[in-house]
């Protein structure tokens, strides 16, 4: 299994945690509201004083619960890119240790080590500005969409006599298809009653009605960009590395985006994905070993460009891509990532 691989399963080992502390939290709030006895009126947890502060701590234990996850899922997967990089870089000074002078070989050994000692630039990764938001902002806003999202599901699976066992099974049932939940709400209310909260029902661009269907796509991709970054930053930093190289996923079935893109890119193009959920990954092209053992043994640490392999621009595929869409990008509020941080090189 290659480490891309790797990186990916254990993503999703980790959605599965997170999944966990949702399932926990609807099971806590089932418990807090089956014994109220509920008027015909909208549910809002607001209305019923005495469970208002237990609700309001079980949200704040799945915010910070979710916060954490994501800050440590970042690291893990951040750490494990660095590793990838190391033992990609050791293998290749491996293959010409025996046609370059011990001393050399040391030498380059320990600036590979140098070079992944970069926590300071995962601290910023982590606070960093997704937009208009950071990390915390974003999950404090899936918190209050789940809070939301919750008092809907209550107001429609609720039944007097019901266990906590049962209400949290139908409540989740009802979290599972929030589109046909608002309906029913609706119908049962009334649009004039609903009209101020149906707003978070109507959520922007790549975000879902479903509180744990956004926060299950922030962390994937929280934590996928973060092995990408550590990989860039690696990437930029050694003069070994020339260029990179998108690839397909082996899983990759249906013809989109990923298939017009893919192909060789200047190592300083900033990628971590093509779109949410893309599972493609890049291979490093690297200086030939022959170019590599020369430079060594003249004492020479050349830069990229003198290479053959180096790679000095966009391939055209990316160029045809942006003219083929470029109407379509122009009319979307938000670009896509890959636009905003490789500017240089959209013509």
């Amino acid at each position: 299994m290659t480490p891309d691989e790797k990186h990916i399963k254990r993503i999703n080992k980790y959605l599965t945690s997170i999944n966990v502390l949702y399932n926990d939290l609807v099971r806590e709030i089932a418990l807090l509201v089956v014994n109220l006895k509920v008027s015909e009126k909208l549910f809002r947890f607001k209305d019923y004083s005495r469970i208002t502060k237990a609700v309001s701590e079980a949200l704040m234990t799945y915010n910070n619960g979710l916060l954490s996850k994501i800050r440590t899922y970042t690291e893990y997967e951040w750490d494990f890119a660095n590793q990838k990089v190391n033992d990609l870089l050791t293998d290749n000074m491996n293959a010409i240790k025996p046609k370059i002078p011990t001393t050399a070989y040391d030498s380059k050994m320990r600036e590979i080590s140098k070079q992944s000692q970069n926590k300071k630039a995962l601290e910023v990764f982590q606070e960093r500005k997704n937009g208009k938001f950071t990390v915390s902002e974003r999950v404090w806003n899936i918190t209050k969409q789940a809070k939301e999202n919750l008092e809907f599901a209550i107001d429609d699976a609720f039944k007097e006599g019901m266990s906590a066992q049962d209400l949290a099974r139908k409540i989740k049932g009802n979290l599972n298809n929030p589109d046909a939940l608002f309906r029913r709400v609706r119908d049962k209310h009334g649009n004039l009653q609903l009209s101020k909260n149906a707003k978070a029902f109507h959520p922007g661009q790549g975000v879902y009605r479903s509180a744990h269907k956004n926060a299950m796509r922030l962390a994937a991709n929280e934590i996928n960009t973060a092995y990408r970054q550590s990989e860039q930053l690696r990437i930029q930093g050694n003069n070994d590395v020339v260029g990179q190289k998108i690839n397909l996923s082996p899983q990759h079935k249906v013809y989109d985006m990923c298939d017009e893109l893919a192909g060789s890119y200047p190592k300083d193009f900033n990628w971590s994905s093509w779109h949410v959920g893309c599972k493609c990954f890049r291979t490093m092209i690297l200086k030939s070993p022959s170019e590599l053992i020369t430079e060594i043994n003249n004492g020479q640490n050349q830069s990229p460009e003198s290479s053959a392999n180096f790679v000095s621009g966009v391939p055209d595929n990316f160029n045809s891509w942006l003219s083929e869409n470029r109407e379509t990008l122009e009319k979307r509020k938000s670009k896509p990532y890959f636009l905003e941080e490789n500017k240089k090189f959209v013509s």
